[in-house]
């Protein structure tokens, strides 16, 4: 699929079932550009190695937490009621060589992005976005917590649980800094949050 784009669309009430939208030879190598989504839905889908740009989703619910891997954003907003969303480094079972190269892709790709998420009204059910620079995401302040490599760095050791948790993502990812989120329609909310502001309380989240 290197080299498809698929742009223009404005969607409303759609289901796709099953449906995958990947690439795993050349990075990057599939973009999806300046379309609409409202009040869709995803079914045991997947998406790898593609750049989305210029889109504007509501209220997308997902059948399952769903990791959209090796992608990248550009102009993207999410808002409304959002299903269990997570970004994730390339999939494992690339060559070491090929999954470095998405990597460095993705890096290189965001030197030229003035913003990449805007998540700042999405009322996720869960969701995580430390494969997505974090000075790039705008974000709810109150539950939407910015956390930098170099913070945890200058920390002693041994940080609590929930720190090393967030520490830990910093392993994962080749970026200095990623949003946390506190998904608001999560049942485990409240003790999310509490934990990102002990963090922030630490100084080791803004």
């Amino acid at each position: 699929m290197a080299g498809v784009e698929l742009s223009g669309f404005d969607l409303e009430g759609v289901e796709f079932r099953g449906c995958a939208i990947a690439h795993f030879e050349s990075p990057l190598g599939v973009v999806v550009r300046a379309g609409r989504l409202r009040r869709c839905k995803a079914v045991g889908c997947s998406v790898h190695g593609v750049r989305f740009e210029e889109i504007s989703v509501e209220n997308l619910t997902f059948s399952k937490l769903t990791e959209f891997a090796a992608c990248t954003f550009r102009h993207v907003e999410l808002k409304g009621r959002i299903g269990s969303f997570i970004t994730v480094p390339p999939h494992y079972s690339l060559p070491a060589g090929v999954a470095q190269a998405f990597t460095d892709s993705m890096v290189e790709y965001y030197q030229g992005v003035d913003w990449a998420l805007d998540i700042s009204a999405a009322e996720f059910s869960d969701a995580s976005v430390y494969m997505v620079p974090g000075d790039l995401v705008r974000r709810d302040e109150d539950t939407q917590f910015l956390l930098r490599r170099s913070a945890f760095e200058r920390c002693p050791e041994p940080l609590p649980v929930v720190a090393e948790i967030y520490r830990g993502r910093f392993s994962l990812t080749p970026f200095d800094s990623y949003v946390a989120i506190a998904p608001v329609r999560s049942k485990n909310f409240e003790g999310i949050r509490d934990g990102l502001m002990e963090l922030k309380r630490m100084g080791l989240a803004e």
